[in-house]
């Protein structure tokens, strides 16, 4: 899905991007370029930014209790 229009940008490139250690909006737009324009797509990066840290957590989290 693209996510910036103005410098084509997808949502697999922005969890790309995070999977590389971005985790805040203006690493992701050093990283893709997304958001760098009109900054319609802000949002969208913020919440994919968002939903990675929530799946992270709970990932650490189910970890943690197995090993614990």
């Amino acid at each position: 899905m693209i996510v910036c229009i103005c410098n084509n940008v997808n949502s697999e490139a922005i969890h790309a991007a995070v999977d590389k250690g971005a985790s805040c909006i203006d690493s992701v737009r050093n990283e893709t370029g997304a958001a760098a324009c009109c900054g319609k797509c802000q949002f969208k990066v913020n919440r994919i930014l968002q939903e990675r840290q929530q799946t992270d957590t709970s990932e650490f989290s189910v970890a943690q209790a197995i090993y614990s």
